[in-house]
């Protein structure tokens, strides 16, 4: 067969071009530090890095909203937390001091003082946290707690103390908002036509906090206008469901009954309530324990995608960042190699014809 000097420079341009596209190539990879740029240079590991980068960016959205929602039930703890304070203070220190016969000239300045935590802790129930009331149960647009024109307590419009409030107070109290944060979510089908799908609970997070957990004892009830009368007649009364149903409601009660005169001033309705204050504390700081559980379940979250977002991040620069060390070996062996495919190309194209004839 005889090689021809047209056949040599075509077989050495089209040599010379495959050793430039690899020079090229071997570059783009030190350069981007990628082992790839488009999907055609390797199809699978392409495939691959676009799972891994779908779950890295999805778990760091779980990430991002779990730590969010940690900020948020902080909130809600350190607002519990005040609560259980104010009713520390409100019947370890003030009910006793009151009711000590040394003090009890100065009842006024007890009551005033009792409206005054009655006050904060109304300012605690009604927190907020990015805009959000955090104690509204599911709807967190609106202050939940106020004071009506009679001075009695009110959750999201509803008198707590009223009887005919009771289904909607019940209902507020188990409202649920649950959030996405990772947990696998899941529904599980209506069983009532026209209904809409439920999640199942242990799929996703409940943010939602109402409260009426800390502060109401979850029974209907009426104020007492007139505390007056011996204790056996006052705990008939609280049986009845007539002692204030909330611990807002029930300083109210205990400032009005501190401020009324030495002859109407009834000493075992106070203490009555100051007992009942007790009750309520400990219900208040059950509910900071219930926050604290929830919040330690977040803590274990957000530690568990932090580990995922590290592994997910190792696995997508396995796949798409070569070895360094290696690429750039690579790249000076291809370098190398290219030029000295020029030096022959030198040699090789300064030849023709007439170099052949004597």
């Amino acid at each position: 067969m005889r090689v021809t000097t047209s056949m040599m420079i075509r077989n050495y341009q089209t040599n010379l071009s495959k050793t430039s596209e690899n020079k090229m190539n071997l570059q783009n990879k030190v350069l981007t530090q990628r082992n790839f740029c488009s999907v055609k240079e390797d199809p699978s590991a392409a495939a691959k890095a676009s799972n891994l980068t779908r779950q890295y960016l999805k778990n760091s959205d779980y990430m991002d909203m779990a730590k969010d929602l940690r900020s948020k039930i902080d909130a809600q703890e350190d607002s519990v937390y005040q609560v259980v304070k104010y009713a520390e203070e409100l019947y370890a220190k003030l009910g006793k001091e009151s009711l000590n016969g040394t003090n009890l000239s100065q009842r006024d300045t007890y009551a005033n003082t009792v409206l005054s935590i009655r006050d904060s802790i109304l300012q605690s129930l009604n927190a907020t946290y990015s805009n959000t009331y955090i104690m509204a149960g599911a709807n967190g647009t609106e202050a939940p707690f106020g004071i009506n024109e009679n001075g009695k307590l009110t959750y999201r419009g509803k008198v707590v103390d009223d009887p005919a409030s009771l289904t909607d107070l019940e209902k507020f109290n188990q409202e649920t908002l649950y959030v996405d944060i990772g947990l696998g979510l899941e529904f599980k089908e209506a069983t009532t036509a026209g209904a809409y799908d439920e999640i199942i609970s242990s799929t996703a997070f409940d943010v939602a906090f109402s409260g009426l957990k800390a502060v109401w004892n979850g029974k209907a009830g009426e104020n007492i206008e007139n505390l007056n009368g011996t204790l056996a007649d006052y705990r008939d009364k609280n049986k009845d469901g007539k002692m204030a149903n909330n611990l807002v409601d029930l300083c109210t009660q205990l400032a009005k009954e501190l401020a009324q005169p030495d002859g109407d001033f009834d000493y075992q309705a106070c203490d009555a309530m100051v007992t009942q204050i007790k009750e309520y504390h400990i219900q208040a700081d059950n509910a900071l324990t219930g926050i604290g559980v929830k919040e330690n379940f977040l803590e274990k979250t957000v530690d568990r995608l932090e580990a995922n977002d590290l592994s997910l991040a190792t696995q997508l620069e396995r796949v798409v960042t070569p070895d360094m060390a290696a690429a750039i070996t690579n790249y000076s062996y291809a370098q190398y190699a290219y030029n000295a495919a020029l030096r022959i190309g030198v040699n090789l194209l300064s030849q023709s014809f007439l170099d052949f004839m004597r």
